[in-house]
C-alpha cells in the first residue's frame, strides 16, 4: 500500500512552485470524502505545499483567482452528473480563466445523461491547460474525451497510510453498506454480521454541527469575509473531520473482518490492513478501482453484492 503514495510525484511538476488555490473542501459528513482531504493535506504537508486560499465550493469566488493561480480541485467521486454542484463550478472555472492551470485530483467519472457529458467535454476541451486524474481505467478512457491532459491515479486518502488498528473483537464482522443513490440492487443478508451500518448512522446526531460549520462560513463569505473565514476554518474543519475519521477507525478495529461497498470503506481497511471484501456500488466505481490498485493485496478479496 506505501507504494501507491508514489504514485502522486507526478502532482508536484503539475503544481510546481506557483501558488495554488485548493477547491472543494468537503465541509459534510461523508468520511471517505473526508479520507480524501485529509490525504492531500498530508500530500501538501509532506511536500512543504501551502495553498494560498482553500475553500468550499459554497463558500468561494472565481474572481479570486489570480493571473499565476494554479487551481486545484479536490478529488473523489463528483466528476459527472450524479451530484449537483461541483461539475458546474468547475466548468465555470474553466470558461472564466482560460489562462489558469486547472488540476482536477484522481476522480471517478460518471454520468447518467449523455447530454450533460458531451456538454461538459465541449466546455474542458476547449481550456488547454486542463488536467484531469482519475482513479481507474473506465474513468480514464473518459477522461481522454475531455482532455489529453488525462492521468491515471490512486486515491489521494492512501497518503493516510498507515492508520494503526485497536485490537478487534474475535469473530467480530462488520457490514458497511450504502444507504444512497450508490448502492447496489443486492446486498449480503445482514444477519450475517455482527455490525451492519453505513456512514451516515455513523456521523449520527453530528449532523447539526456540519451545518454551524456551514452556516458560520457561509456568514463570512457574504459579509465579504470568505478569504478570512476560509483561513480559519481550513484549520479548524479538518480538526473536526479527524474526530470522524478516527471513530470510523475504531469502527474498523473492533472488527476482524469487513465487507463493504463503499469505496473509502475499502480504502480504509487497507490503510488500516484489515481483511476485507470489497462489493461493487450501483455502476462498477469499486471493482474499477481494485482491480487497478489494490487487488494483489493479499488482505482484500473482491465480491459480489
Amino acid at each position: 500500500m506505501r507504494g501507491l503514495i508514489a504514485q502522486h510525484d507526478f502532482l508536484l511538476d503539475l503544481i510546481g512552485n506557483k501558488p495554488f488555490i485548493f477547491v472543494d473542501m468537503p465541509v459534510y459528513g461523508n468520511i471517505g470524502d473526508l479520507l480524501i482531504m485529509q490525504g492531500t493535506f498530508r500530500f501538501f504537508e509532506n511536500n512543504k505545499l501551502q495553498p494560498r486560499i482553500v475553500a468550499p465550493i459554497f463558500a468561494f469566488d472565481t474572481n479570486w483567482i489570480k493571473p499565476d493561480d494554479v487551481i486545484v480541485f479536490q478529488g473523489g467521486g463528483n466528476f459527472g452528473d450524479l451530484y449537483a454542484g461541483m461539475q458546474p463550478l468547475r466548468e465555470k472555472v474553466a470558461k472564466e480563466k482560460p489562462n489558469n492551470r486547472i488540476i482536477v485530483l484522481p476522480q471517478t467519472i460518471h454520468f447518467s445523461s449523455e447530454a450533460a457529458m458531451q456538454n461538459s467535454i465541449d466546455v474542458f476541451k476547449q481550456h488547454p491547460d486542463f488536467h484531469l486524474c482519475v482513479r481507474d481505467e473506465q474513468s480514464y478512457a473518459l477522461a481522454r474525451q475531455f482532455t489529453e491532459q488525462a492521468y491515471l491515479a490512486p486515491d489521494m486518502a492512501h497518503h493516510l497510510y498507515p492508520i494503526k488498528s485497536i485490537p478487534s473483537i474475535p469473530h467480530a464482522t462488520l457490514l458497511l453498506s450504502r444507504t444512497d443513490d450508490e448502492k447496489s440492487s443486492s446486498a449480503p443478508d445482514s444477519r450475517e454480521f455482527t455490525t451492519v451500518t453505513d456512514w451516515p448512522k455513523l456521523v449520527g446526531n453530528r449532523e447539526k454541527n456540519f451545518r454551524l460549520f456551514y452556516l458560520a462560513m457561509r456568514a463570512f463569505y457574504r459579509s465579504g469575509l470568505g478569504k478570512l473565514g476560509n483561513k480559519l476554518f481550513a484549520k479548524l474543519w479538518p480538526m473536526y473531520a479527524q474526530t470522524l475519521i478516527q471513530d470510523a477507525s475504531q469502527l474498523f478495529g473492533r472488527h476482524e473482518y469487513i465487507v463493504t461497498d463503499r469505496l473509502h470503506g475499502h480504502i480504509l481497511a487497507c490503510l488500516m490492513t484489515k481483511p476485507h471484501t470489497v462489493l461493487d456500488n450501483s455502476y462498477g466505481k469499486n471493482s474499477g478501482y481494485s482491480e487497478v490498485w489494490t487487488a494483489a493485496s493479499e488482505i482484500v478479496s473482491q465480491g459480489k453484492a
